[in-house]
C-alpha cells in the first residue's frame, strides 16, 4: 500500500511540474527546463546533494513522469492494468533513485512529495474548492 500512495504521490507532483510548464503558452522545451532547474535547486537545498546527483535524480523523475503519462493516456488497457503498470514504474524509479541517494535522503524525498501534495496538490497551489472550507 505505501508503495501505490509513493507511486501516486510521485505521478501527482511530476504531473504537476509538467503541466504547470505547459501553462500560459510560449516556449515549452524553456519551460520545462526552468522546472528542472527549480527541481534541481530544491532537491540540492532540501537532500543536501550536489549538483550532479541533484541532475541525475531530476532526469530519473522527468523520465518516469513521461512514461507514467504514457501509460495513463493509453486507451487499451483497464485502471488495473495501469495501477499495475504504475506501481511496477514506481518501484523501478525508486531502485534507480536508490542507485544515487542514501535510504535516508530517499525518505527525504518521499517526504518532500508528501509535503507538496498537503499543499493544495501535486503544485503545492490552490486548496480547498467548493465551499473554501468554510463548512
Amino acid at each position: 500500500m505505501k508503495k501505490i500512495i509513493a507511486c501516486l504521490v510521485m505521478v501527482l507532483s511530476l504531473t504537476a511540474l509538467h503541466s504547470y510548464a505547459q501553462d500560459g503558452g510560449g516556449d515549452r522545451a524553456a519551460r520545462m527546463q526552468q522546472m528542472k532547474e527549480m527541481q534541481k535547486q530544491r532537491l540540492k537545498d532540501s537532500l543536501q546533494i550536489d549538483d550532479a546527483k541533484a541532475e541525475q535524480v531530476v532526469n530519473i523523475q522527468f523520465e518516469s513522469m513521461q512514461q507514467q503519462r504514457t501509460i495513463w493516456q493509453d486507451q487499451s488497457i483497464s485502471a488495473d492494468d495501469k495501477k499495475s503498470k504504475m506501481a511496477d514504474l514506481s518501484a523501478k524509479t525508486k531502485d534507480k533513485l536508490k542507485t544515487i541517494l542514501t535510504d535516508d535522503q530517499i525518505t527525504k524525498l518521499e517526504a518532500m512529495q508528501r509535503n507538496r501534495m498537503r499543499q493544495g496538490g501535486p503544485g503545492g497551489r490552490g486548496g480547498r474548492g467548493g465551499d473554501n472550507g468554510n463548512n
